[in-house]
């Protein structure tokens, strides 16, 4: 995704123009043919652009995921996600929450707001 990109963008530590050719296949979903002939480059230079692109983003997404779980750990079973829907099913979707944490601990587990409604 575009956003995501640009996230990680700061954190590559390569050429504006590889960046800019692992976009074009990342991001716009050209094939690697096509942003080689753009670039006069080979199929594998792009693709080698793409990896470090990659490699980055994933490292990116385990720092968000400790920062995320810095602060407690997770019952067995339960995942964390971040939700955008509208606020009714966001109510209900806490509601379900409570009574799974119920269910399983006997005692309610209070939902976090992780996001604020706008």
């Amino acid at each position: 995704m575009a956003i995501e990109f640009d996230s990680i963008r700061p954190l590559l530590n390569i050429s504006d123009d590889r960046i800019q050719a692992a976009r074009s296949a990342l991001v716009d979903n050209e094939t690697y043919q096509a942003v080689a002939n753009r670039y006069g480059w080979t199929r594998q230079a792009v693709g080698d652009s793409v990896d470090v692109v990659w490699r980055t983003l994933l490292k990116y997404r385990e720092t968000q995921n400790v920062a995320a779980n810095a602060d407690e750990s997770l019952p067995t079973g339960w995942e964390r996600v971040e939700l955008v829907a509208p606020s009714s099913m966001i109510a209900k979707f806490r509601m379900e929450i409570d009574q799974a944490s119920r269910s399983q601990t006997g005692k309610p587990k209070p939902a976090k707001k992780i996001v604020s409604t706008q």
